[in-house]
């Protein structure tokens, strides 16, 4: 994709579900704010004991202006979790540096589509 718009800017939906998280940080290496993790319905961030990951506290400090939250209402069951879903994220991104839970929280957002709106 990148090859056929190298200005484009990608928003990876699930940040790779199943994609290791050195994989994630290789290409997000690879491709410096050309590609964005999106974090919707992305398992692997915390721990069983809802604690991040070091590997993904690790991405959010490196990373942490290129990634968004999103909500993936696939099916109408996800809605009936809405809350729960959002409580997941205040959870982990609590576990931050409030700098880099804002921009994960909205900021990225609001600067990636600010930009494209003007």
């Amino acid at each position: 994709m990148f090859r056929h718009n190298p200005r484009a800017r990608i928003i990876w939906a699930h940040t790779g579900f199943l994609v290791s998280s050195a994989r994630v940080a290789k290409l997000l290496d690879q491709h410096k704010d050309a590609l964005w993790g999106e974090l919707s319905y992305r398992g692997g961030i915390t721990g069983g004991d809802g604690k991040l990951t070091r590997d993904w506290r690790d991405l959010f400090e490196r990373h942490s202006d290129r990634f968004l939250l999103g909500s993936d209402t696939w099916i109408n069951e996800r809605w009936f979790g809405y809350d729960t879903i959002f409580k997941e994220f205040r959870g982990w991104l609590a576990q931050l540096p409030p700098e880099q839970a804002r921009r994960i929280a909205s900021g990225n957002a609001l600067r990636l589509f600010e930009t494209r709106a003007q």
